[in-house]
């Protein structure tokens, strides 16, 4: 088993799992409950982390993980009729359902 990620919330480990495991690599999350010794444990130690069951996937693996992050938007959306900001992936404002532009 390797290590293919380090991730800020558990939330967020298991999506990456979860894409993971939708290509066909096995994967298991170590540290789901570590939040909780936060304070007794360096705060490294306490994030859950990603780890592929074949260590020869985990090239393709980081591979793909690095392909998602760089696919995510990152910026946000004016609405251009009430100037309520939105994720960079909403398609139409939240406050008033006005389309967003590209």
């Amino acid at each position: 088993m390797k290590c293919v990620h380090r991730a800020p919330t558990l939330l967020e480990a298991q999506l990456a799992a979860d894409a993971l495991s939708s290509l066909g690599i096995a994967t298991h999350i170590l540290n789901a409950n570590a939040a909780g010794a936060l304070g007794e444990l360096p705060f490294l130690h306490a994030q859950p982390e990603v780890w592929v069951d074949d260590d020869s996937q985990a090239s393709w693996a980081r591979e793909v993980l690095a392909a998602l992050h760089a696919a995510a938007p990152r910026t946000e959306r004016i609405c251009p009729r009430c100037a309520e900001r939105n994720p960079g992936n909403f398609l139409s404002c939240w406050q008033c359902g006005t389309p967003l532009a590209e």
